[in-house]
């Protein structure tokens, strides 16, 4: 990545898990290094991709799977494939937008102006709320919006105003400063607000409590307007418990005009760095506003911002690093040496799995399918069950193939491109995946499950691999590790949000509350398989693209999910979350609020890489003695803090979740009778991990690692 412009003045070191005194590992163990990964904007083109080997893609999609939007206020990125699931994808689809929250910031054109909100959060027994409250706007109305720019963490508005003329605003997620540029209008701002002290270059306001400037030319205020001379003025929300000198001295005029992540996986120290890039159009540097996985360096400015994640901080920086531990990736389920009786119940929940029912159905249901039965044949694999895992292996192939193999408009289960947004949607779409919605929850059984039979059978990614490929492009992105002219098709992301660390599962986010996340443990595993495709797919480049946003979305799913390392505002009732949105918090899940699923939702599916989530004695309080529903998925987490109890639970019955094995439950819990706990913050490569007491532990490495 080109540095030039900036400066690094602002490190997080993000420890998440407990601390491990093993030793260094091994050398040659796991993937090698990777780095740096950058995200960016890239211009990619709507284009049927070309697959070679036997799979095939539909190249138009049936009635009833397109896209019910369009991306009508594109602009200028008309024809491109466009990022969904973003923060501002509601931006794309029009009439206007819904709020846009930036994180202290947040913007929406509304049809009576540009508002610009900045509230403080309220918290209640389920909910923790940032309501949206205009404190200034631009226009009286406005007309028209097109998106006329983006990158890893901004986007540029062209909002249409009634009075004629237009305005751009660049809003970038972590910056308390927003600017916008105005073309053939004068530049104005109205608002209640009271005069603290304005100068002909800085207006200090009053509104509503809290205090914000305005920064430009010669302005001037008049009862509720503010005006200003030249086209720019910068708007800024000043922090809480700021120190005025410094305050002033880091909020600027000097815009944002591109932002990058880039990311970096050290295979030896077992971290992913990741940095992230505001570059300013005089090239300096300016206020960042941290949210709580991103700790101030020895750089930070005084004051606060509050949020629905949590408390940010505040520093100056030209870029920010955060550095998180592999938070225990093994990939593939590792043999443990189980007793004669655990043995015996593994091979009989075997046989259980393989006597269930098939499951069945489109994008969500059908994969999870696929990633049941390739966790049996994994399970069996480690517990010397050959005819077991043949069985498996056998029953995957073909379900495998019907997915990624088009046969005409009579085929009942293919991928088809959409030449609309650029993407691949799974017929038949189901929970508004035509949409663009929930492709990592979805899209990740399948890849996981090609990576097992591809592990088993080579000619399998010989033969399909383009098609596991491109599916791949599709959610994580078409710099995902490929080359040539599969970098066109698909945008340049899609579900990761870069700078929160986090995935977003709505396609074109219609919602107040802006993007939303339900189920962080169907992202991670989104990852993982990813990282699992580039390790039978022998690229590097994917693997490491896999490994860094999995180490991101552990370490963010523990926090803003699960509630590790984070207080919550008072009046909240819980330590753990059902969906976290870009302007709240929910204990609630689309489903079902009862709340097992509230919690159950954070811990499927169940694989060799779902040791991130560390000990579950928390939930366990939060959660009680007696789920009624998923109660394999909740004794499989109380195995990380006392198996002996976890296997209680199976030995007295229990229910089972669609995508779980109930011989993985039972090998998972058995294993971790014989290792003890893991310790997933050590610093270990993909492919190992520590378990048992933190002063003697004992490392396990996944089969071929």
């Amino acid at each position: 990545m080109n540095r030039s412009f900036a400066v690094v003045t602002a490190f997080a070191a993000l420890t998440l898990l407990a601390a491990c005194t093993a030793g260094p590992p091994e050398p040659g163990t796991g993937p090698v290094s990777s780095g740096p990964i950058t995200e960016d904007v890239a211009a990619t083109r709507i284009a049927v991709p070309a697959v070679t080997g036997r799979g095939s893609i539909a190249d138009a999609l049936p009635v009833g799977s397109t896209p019910t939007k369009t991306p009508a206020q594109a602009g200028d990125l008309a024809g491109q494939a466009l990022p969904t699931n973003q923060w501002w994808s509601s931006a794309l689809t029009g009439p206007r937008t819904q709020p846009i929250w930036a994180h202290p910031l947040a913007v929406q054109a509304a049809a009576d102006g540009l508002q610009i909100s900045g509230a403080p959060v309220t918290a209640s027994a389920n909910a923790i709320i940032t309501p949206f409250l205009p404190a200034l706007t631009v226009g009286a109305a406005t007309g028209a919006v097109t998106v006329a720019g983006y990158g890893a963490f901004h986007v540029v508005l062209r909002v249409a105003l009634a009075g004629g003329g237009h305005v751009d605003v660049t809003v970038v997620q972590g910056s308390p400063v927003l600017w916008l540029r105005f073309q053939a209008a004068a530049p104005t701002l109205t608002g209640a607000f009271t005069d603290a002290g304005s100068s002909a270059t800085r207006a200090r306001l009053d509104i509503a409590g809290g205090r914000w400037d305005v920064l430009g030319r010669n302005l001037t205020l008049d009862g509720s307007t503010l005006t200003g001379e030249g086209e720019q003025l910068a708007v800024a929300r000043v922090p809480a418990g700021a120190d005025r000198a410094s305050w002033e001295a880091a909020s600027t005029t000097d815009p944002v005009v591109r932002t990058t992540a880039a990311m970096a996986y050290d295979a030896t120290a077992g971290t992913v760095t990741q940095t992230l890039t505001a570059q300013r159009a005089g090239g300096g540097t300016g206020a960042w506003a941290l949210l709580p996985h991103q700790t101030a360096g020895p750089t930070a400015l005084p004051g606060s911002y509050p949020d629905a994640r949590g408390t940010m901080s505040l520093v100056t920086a030209g870029a920010v690093q955060v550095r998180v531990p592999m938070p225990g990736l093994l990939t593939a389920v590792p043999r443990v040496p189980l007793t004669a009786a655990a043995k015996k119940a593994v091979l009989a929940d075997l046989d259980r799995d393989l006597a269930d029912p098939p499951g069945a159905g489109g994008s969500y249901f059908g994969l999870k399918e696929l990633g049941r039965l390739a966790t049996i044949a994994e399970v069996a694999a480690a517990s010397g069950a050959e005819p077991q895992r043949t069985t498996a292996l056998a029953r995957l192939k073909p379900q495998l193939i019907d997915w990624l193999t088009y046969g005409g408009p009579a085929d009942a289960r293919y991928f088809g491109y959409d030449k609309v947004w650029g993407g691949l949607i799974a017929v038949p779409a189901e929970f508004g995946a035509n949409d663009y919605n929930d492709h990592h929850f979805q899209y990740g059984y399948l890849v996981r499950a090609a990576a097992v039979l591809a592990a088993a059978d080579p000619g399998f990614a010989r033969d399909y691999g383009d098609v596991v490929d491109l599916i791949v492009a599709d959610y994580a992105g078409s710099k995902a590790g490929f080359a040539g002219s599969k970098k066109d098709g698909f945008p340049p992301f899609r579900a990761f949000n870069a700078y929160l660390g986090s995935s977003a599962a709505s396609g074109f986010a219609p919602f107040a509350d802006g993007n939303n996340q339900e189920s962080s443990s169907e992202a991670v595993a989104a990852w993982e398989a990813v990282v699992r495709w580039g390790l039978v797919r022998d690229n590097t480049e994917m693997t490491g693209y896999g490994v860094a946003h999995y180490a991101l979305e552990a370490a963010t799913a523990r926090m803003y999910w699960l509630g590790a390392g984070l207080t919550r505002p008072a009046g909240y009732a819980h330590t753990t979350a059902g969906i976290v949105w870009d302007a709240k918090i929910d204990y609630a899940t689309w489903f079902d609020p009862k709340p097992e699923s509230v919690l159950g939702i954070q811990l499927l599916p169940l694989t060799a890489g779902s040791f991130y989530r560390g000990p579950s004695a928390t939930r366990e309080r939060e959660l009680g003695d007696h789920p009624r529903v998923w109660a394999d998925l909740f004794a499989a987490d109380l195995a990380l803090s006392d198996p002996a109890a976890a296997r209680g639970r199976l030995d007295a019955g229990v229910t089972r979740e669609e995508s779980t094995s109930r011989a993985m439950v039972r090998y998972w819990v058995e294993a971790l009778a014989v290792l003890g706990p893991p310790q997933p913050g050590a610093p270990q490569p993909v492919g190992a991990l520590a378990f048992g007491p933190v002063n003697a532990p004992r490392v396990v490495r996944a089969p071929g690692g």
